[in-house]
Formats: structure tokens, sequence, C-alpha cells
């Protein structure tokens, strides 16, 4: 009875710190160049998204360095991202790639949540973003370590997969995929083998 309440309550968790994040992220959003420094323009780097590798192809690009995003939603949320550097592709320009990110997501009267990420694609005109390699995420104890996380405005989606490590105090998930649909509320936690099961550990 108590395990199937604490995994209840595990659940419930990470539905409300997805909910947050979206919350944060997609409602109003109408993101505001703040700073950009150091642009130089037609270095061979990298453009357009290739889906299955989550990376950029090759082609040319402007590089950007210290780049800030800023934004705020209809109930008074504030988001920030910034990136040591970044890549902007010369053919299909409303990619961004944020290299070495940090985020910080701040809350009307909640904690704040970051997220830091070695790398993040993100779409200028539709604002999703994915974020990729060593992804972090914070909030208040809560803490999330992972490969993948996106935020996808038009499908009201987000998915944190190939994950590491979920805490939260003295409990810890064992979970490889966690996806939740904005629409229907719907939240999965998944292990990518048949034979494998999510898995509540306490510390």
């Amino acid at each position: 009875m108590r395990k199937s309440y604490i995994q209840f309550l595990i659940i419930i968790i990470c539905l409300v710190s997805v909910y947050i994040v979206y919350n944060s992220f997609f409602i109003s959003k109408s993101f505001v160049e703040e700073e950009i420094k150091d642009s130089i323009s037609n270095e061979k780097g990298m453009t357009n998204l290739d889906p299955k590798t989550n990376s950029i192809k090759k082609n040319e690009v402007n590089l950007i360095s210290n780049l800030k995003y800023k934004s705020f939603d209809t109930m008074g949320n504030e988001y920030l991202i910034n990136s040591k550097s970044a890549e902007v592709s010369s053919n299909n320009e409303e990619l961004i790639k944020l290299i070495d990110v940090s985020a910080k997501i701040i809350l009307k009267n909640k904690s704040p949540i970051y997220i830091n990420s070695d790398y993040a694609i993100h779409n200028k005109n539709v604002f999703d973003t994915k974020f990729y390699e060593n992804v972090y995420i914070v909030h208040d104890d809560l803490k999330i370590f992972s490969e993948n996380l996106d935020l996808m405005y038009n499908s009201n989606f987000v998915s944190l997969y190939n994950i590491k490590e979920i805490y939260n105090k003295n409990i810890k998930l064992k979970a490889d995929k966690i996806d939740f649909d904005m629409l229907t509320k719907d939240v999965s936690i998944n292990m990518y083998k048949n034979d494998q099961k999510v898995k509540i550990i306490y510390k």
C-alpha cells in the first residue's frame, strides 16, 4: 500500500513539474533578442537540423557569441536563456543551435526552474526548443539528469528521454523516458526495453 502511494506521489511530482515548465515556456511567448556579440558570417559549420541525430548538417552559418533571449508569458513568468555561442544557418535562419546553454524560468510566486545543457536547437518562429547532451534540470528538491529534453509548442508536447537519474529528496526514480501531452494532460513513464520496469529506489 505504501509503495503504491509513493509511486503515485512520484508521478504527480513529475506531472506538476512538467506542467510548470509548459506554463513557463509556451503561454503567449514572444522571444526578444536581448544581446548579441561578435557575430561572424559565412563560416563553415552547421545548418539544417537532422532529425535522426538531433544535430545540424554542415553548411554555412553565422557564428554568434554570448547570445541571450528573454521572454514573459501572460501569467507573469519570465524565461531567460543564455548560450556562450550560437550558430545561425544561412539556409534556415529560424533554427539556432545554442552551445553551452543555461536557462532559467522565473515563476511567479514559485521557485525558479533551472535547465542546463551542452547544446539546444531553438526554433525562433514556433518556439520549439530541444535541449540535448548533459541536460540537467533543477526545481526545488527535484533534480533530473538526462540527455534530451524536447519542449514542443506546436504539438503541445514535452518529452524527456534518455534519462540518467531523477531524484526527489531521498527518492530515486528509474525510467528511460517521460512524455507529457499538454492538451490531454496524459503522462507516460516508460523504459525502452519491455522486460525492464520503472523503479522507485529509496536512498
